[in-house]
């Protein structure tokens, strides 16, 4: 009984910081292209749901990889969400091992902005705010990945990979509260300590030789931000996406 007890209190404590905090990040559902020859040229769209208790980020996002020679690639990814927007460039390399198998890796930088906010119980147009809450700011992302899976398995054209990513969360983030559209004293927070980021994620597709269903999971961690970030400042855990992968 003292576990199940110690269960719903960890829920309940995860589900007041989501009501109460700023989601900062969220898992990023980047395509694992598994680029196995010069010319491969991969568009990948999708649609992602993130969380931590319960959905809260739903974003649209799309990446481009291309082989540009038997072993050096691309790739460009962008996402964003009404109250998110993320984007990442990086250069990679691939082996391919045996007739399906692959290992790549890429190194890159990614950019980010928030703006969440909550509004007032009645809006007044003539004082300085309309909100109870306000957050935002932006983050860099420096990040090295490798990925690892099998392609083109089957007449289904069957993929599978696993990707790790290891990189540095910069955020530089402000929360506001605010009460009658007027700044609460000493209710103004800023983060701005870089986190170490841990995100592992799963890929699965297939499909016809040029068009491809996919489903990707991610989870995130990162080192700092439930200790330093308070109840003000949090991330969602997972990311969920499925969408459509062209081959050209």
């Amino acid at each position: 009984m003292k576990t199940v007890r110690d269960f719903y209190f960890f829920i309940l404590v995860l589900a007041t910081l989501v009501a109460t905090g700023c989601s900062i990040y969220h898992p990023q559902s980047v395509d694992i292209p598994l680029i196995n020859h010069e010319g491969d040229s991969r568009l990948d769209v999708s649609a992602s749901l993130s969380a931590t208790v319960f959905p809260d980020v739903l974003t649209v996002g799309a990446t481009y990889s291309y082989g540009i020679n038997d072993w050096l690639a691309a790739q460009a990814h962008v996402n964003y969400g009404g109250e998110n927007v993320y984007g990442q460039l990086a250069p990679g390399a691939y082996l391919p091992l045996g007739e399906h198998g692959l290992l790549e890796g890429y190194a890159g930088m990614g950019f980010g902005g928030v703006w969440m906010s909550k509004p007032a119980p009645e809006f007044n147009f003539d004082t300085a705010s309309q909100y109870q809450y306000l957050c935002k700011g932006s983050f860099l992302l420096p990040f090295v990945q490798a990925n690892i899976g099998v392609h083109d398995v089957g007449s289904v054209h069957f993929d599978a990979a696993v990707g790790l990513k290891a990189g540095a969360y910069l955020p530089a983030m402000d929360y506001l509260r605010y009460l009658d559209g007027e700044l609460l004293e000493g209710q103004g927070y800023r983060y701005s300590t870089a986190n170490l980021l841990f995100e592992p994620q799963l890929m699965l597709r297939l499909g016809g030789e040029r068009t491809r269903w996919n489903l990707r999971v991610s989870y995130a961690w990162l080192s700092d931000m439930m200790q330093g970030g308070g109840n003000h400042f949090i991330y969602d855990l997972f990311t969920v996406s499925t969408g459509l992968t062209f081959a050209f």
